[in-house]
């Protein structure tokens, strides 16, 4: 029998959503169904101690100890690679629930490489930031590697976060001068 990784509500609304996507794939209407804005705003809390409201949600970040940070809760670098372990090993899940192969369970491990130069403002290589980001999947099943990592190259070919490291970016900024009366 095959152990249940996700529940089966998690499945049929992925398997919802993915016909849906097949149905309006590139059209306006499928822009508008799965093309959304998400928005995150930034605010100090204390020292390098900052939070983002995204939608419901609150998250913290602090700078590096050796920067003044607190060293109690992660930075936002360590927390962009934790974000991508995190998307790999959901949509692995997902996959691997959908396939017909046994996995007891799953986990991945992403690594980088951290030039911590951004103060620097490069205009030529080496860039601030991440590279030779690299990932290892640990398995506990008793399937055929092939079948396995089959999946796995999809997984790893649809992943959001990793979608959006391989995207050339804009960064258009405005700035709003907010004026405090005392």
């Amino acid at each position: 029998m095959k152990n249940k990784l996700v529940s089966d509500e998690t499945l049929e609304a992925y398997k919802d959503r993915f016909e849906m996507m097949l149905k309006h794939q590139n059209t306006t209407e499928g822009d508008g169904l799965f093309i959304s804005k998400v928005t995150a705003v930034s605010e100090q809390v204390d020292n390098l101690h900052v939070k983002a409201t995204v939608g419901n949600f609150i998250i913290e970040n602090d700078g590096p100890k050796e920067l003044g940070g607190s060293g109690t809760i992660p930075g936002p670098m360590p927390m962009l690679l934790a974000s991508f372990a995190n998307c790999l090993e959901i949509t692995a899940l997902l996959y691997l629930s959908l396939s017909n192969v046994n996995v007891n369970s799953i986990s991945v491990k992403a690594e980088a490489m951290y030039d911590k130069r951004s103060a620097l403002n490069p205009k030529e290589e080496p860039f601030p930031g991440f590279f030779n980001i690299k990932y290892s999947w640990n398995i506990d099943t008793d399937e055929d590697l092939k079948k396995v990592d089959r999946i796995l190259e999809k997984v790893e070919e649809v992943c959001p976060v990793k979608g959006s490291f391989n995207r050339q970016h804009k960064f258009p900024r405005k700035i709003h001068l907010v004026k405090k009366s005392l």
